[in-house]
């Protein structure tokens, strides 16, 4: 879709949101998906913000799509009605807002344009709210009979308000931005909220319009021919206020504005977030219900799927996977157990009709986590490399087929770019010589050929720090220094390198822990490692509290960090430093006890015994609490430290049988701890014990 960004003369007339009168510059004219070649021009208010195309008519929402397709007898509105329920749809985050505000007293919903209505399904299901949505579309029509929504197929205004009790809650999710009037729109709307009810709105973001944006996020945004008029922050609470929304509260990303109204004030929490474990739930119940081979039963598993995954439950969404692929093998002939031979030719798509019918619309997404399940928690980079490519095969054919139509999915967008990166680091681990070509190859898709805008490269440079750091967070660290190399031709832990990325404050926080994993593990250079431990401590504590259960993760794994490196830099000082953390916990505690476990360990395998036999008494006393906190590693080297250092065999040999009996039998720490128990049996002279035995009856 073209987009010109060359400046044209200013144009006189109101702005539809705080009417104020005069010239109004161009921001970009776009291609019109109702004229080929006709491009509309977008204008910019600087009085509010706001972003319109004036003279534009909206189309008629309750006809059946732009054009009937002569392909196969589709039409257009059924695609798209596939593709909102397999993948477009975003239901999550629709109805995010609904947590905002506490839900006492909370008993009748309402949505205006609710569309297919997956959120007024969410409120009546999961939140056991009575529910009415006002949309005339073929997607309303197509929900209401599927999910047996009560749907008037007609817009809210005075005629449907008639008969009709006021509402708790009203929301009007991506609706405002296609009507010519917001004034008379809010003026047919609010009078069914009741006094105290909340008015909830989603819009696009105003402020998402400019040059450096990408096509993914830009083309959603301005949907040329039926987005009228986009918002700015200012403008959205102008609006709002001048209807008598005492309290508007906002809340903004880089693409889009949600905001919560009401007429008197309330409390609300906009920081609150969705119950993700109500969201399952409610995905789980509605995915039984329906036959698995419907579009939209693939789309309420696409995104279970995508909830186990993102919470970490892996064998769950390994089940959902087979059964979604089973149902794509015998609707579409895809096996998504063989990545590599689907869509290994180009698609010959005549429609986007036609691609719909012939694709399911969230095949990127799924071979994506799948990819991710392989790469991530089975260790197999080769099935890794297959699946990320085939997602990135497929995410590219839906946006050209949505590209045609005049449409785009940023969150495909942003899919098609993790699997290019996942492929990427795949590549890498399968063959760490290949390098060089395969970051050229990334280079040119990131890029093009031509390398660009300065922007761009900067993002594909922030992209390929991130995968240097999963490159030496799995261990991987050959992988690591060839991705480096690639790279450039600076040492990955040159100074400048980060801060010339401009990272967020955990990013960078990140990156410089990989640094040091690389520094301590690879390169046995523990100053240096050090260094970049506490400078990636210094980063996570600039960074902002509400990360959350990211940011606690990162900041134990700094922690142990950290004092492993100490333990090989100065063994001393991370003795004592665990000895402080032990002697502060009234009881036993896991993470302190898990942590002071691993630096003694390392202190005992380096060779540090001095150091070593300080924090031995503390580790044993805590043992003597929490017994199951006793590893085979640490069992063994408590016998390494009594044997090699404290000359006490009779010890050495209670603590090596207590390793024999922790370690998977033919382990290689099985074989170690047998051994050496052996050896202390003999050099204590014990008769009659046996491996195994109790180190304080072994004496």
């Amino acid at each position: 879709m073209k987009i010109d960004w060359t400046p044209a003369p200013v144009m006189a007339f109101a702005c539809p949101v705080c009417l104020s009168a005069g010239a109004k510059r161009s921001v970009l004219a776009v291609e019109s998906p109702f004229n080929a070649g006709d491009l509309l021009r977008l204008r910019a208010c600087d009085v509010c913000g706001t972003l319109s195309f004036p003279g534009l008519t909206p189309p008629a929402y309750e006809e059946d799509g732009l054009s009937a397709d002569a392909d196969a007898g589709a039409s257009l509105s059924r695609g798209a009605t596939k593709f909102y329920v397999e993948q477009g749809a975003a239901p999550d985050t629709m109805v995010e807002p609904l947590f905002w505000f506490d839900h006492a007293g909370i008993k009748r919903y309402a949505e205006v344009g609710c569309g297919f209505g997956l959120g007024l399904d969410f409120a009546r299901e999961a939140l056991g709210w009575d529910v009415r949505g006002f949309d005339p579309s073929p997607l309303a029509r197509a929900g209401r009979r599927l999910l047996d929504l009560p749907v008037t197929l007609d817009y809210l205004g005075p005629e449907t308000l008639r008969g009709e009790a006021p509402v708790d809650v009203l929301l009007a999710s991506e609706v405002i931005e296609h009507v010519v009037d917001p004034h008379r729109f809010l003026d047919d709307i609010t009078p069914t909220l009741a006094p105290d009810g909340w008015l909830v709105i989603s819009t696009p973001n105003a402020a998402g319009v400019h040059r450096d944006a990408s096509p993914g996020a830009l083309l959603p945004i301005l949907t040329p021919g039926y987005h009228l008029v986009l918002f700015s922050e200012t403008a959205l609470r102008r609006l709002l206020e001048a209807h008598g929304f005492s309290q508007v509260e906002i809340r903004a990303s880089e693409t889009n504005l949600t905001a919560l109204a009401c007429r008197h004030p309330r409390s609300c929490d906009l920081s609150r977030t969705l119950d993700r474990a109500l969201y399952r739930d409610y995905l789980k119940r509605r995915l039984g219900a329906l036959d698995p081979d419907e579009p939209l039963a693939h789309g309420y598993s696409g995104r279970l799927i995508k909830e186990y995954v993102n919470a970490g439950d892996i064998e769950p969404a390994r089940a959902e996977l087979r059964r979604l692929a089973d149902s794509y093998r015998r609707l579409y002939g895809i096996d998504l157990e063989r990545p590599e031979t689907v869509l290994a030719e180009p698609i010959a798509s005549e429609s986007f009709a036609h691609f719909a019918a012939t694709i399911p619309a969230n095949l990127c997404g799924l071979a994506y986590r799948s990819a991710f399940i392989a790469l991530r928690h089975a260790n197999d980079p080769g099935r890794a490399l297959a699946g990320f490519e085939l997602g990135e095969r497929a995410g590219v054919a839906l946006r050209e087929a949505l590209q045609s139509i005049g449409a785009d999915d940023g969150e495909t967008e942003h899919l098609v770019e993790l699997c290019r990166l996942g492929a990427l680091e795949s590549s890498i681990r399968v063959a760490p010589s290949e390098a060089p070509r395969r970051m050229k190859t990334a280079h040119e898709a990131f890029l093009g050929t031509d390398g660009g805008g300065a922007s761009a490269r900067r993002r594909f440079e922030v992209d390929l720090e991130r995968c240097f750091v999963d490159l030496a967070f799995s261990g991987d660290y050959e992988a690591a220094n060839a991705l480096a190399d690639a790279r450039c031709t600076e040492r990955p832990d040159a100074p400048g390198v980060l801060d010339a990325l401009g990272l967020a404050a955990q990013d960078h926080a990140r990156s410089c822990h990989a640094r040091g994993l690389l520094a301590l593990n690879d390169r046995h250079d523990a100053a240096a490692a050090l260094a970049w431990f506490s400078t990636a401590d210094k980063h996570l504590n600039a960074a902002s509290a509400s990360d959350g259960a990211d940011r606690n993760e990162l900041a134990r794994a700094i922690e142990i960090a950290l004092l492993s490196a100490q333990a090989v830099a100065t063994p001393e000082d991370a003795a004592r430093a665990c000895r402080e953390r032990l002697a502060i916990t009234h009881s036993p505690d896991p993470h302190v006890l898990g942590l002071c476990r691993e630096v003694f360990q390392r202190l005992v395998h380096g060779g540090a015994y001095a150091a070593a036999a300080t924090l031995e008494p503390t580790i044993t006393r805590q043992l003597s609490l929490a017994p199951e906190m006793l590893s085979a590693e640490l069992a063994y080297v408590l016998g390494i430290l009594a044997l090699n250092h404290a000359a006490a065999p009779a010890d050495a040999f209670g603590w090596f049988s207590r390793a024999v009996q922790l370690a998977p039998t033919g382990s290689p720490l099985n074989d170690l701890a047998l051994s050496h128990a052996r050896r202390a049996e003999a050099a204590a002279g014990i008769k009659g014990n046996g491996i195994g035995a109790d180190p304080r009856t072994s004496k």
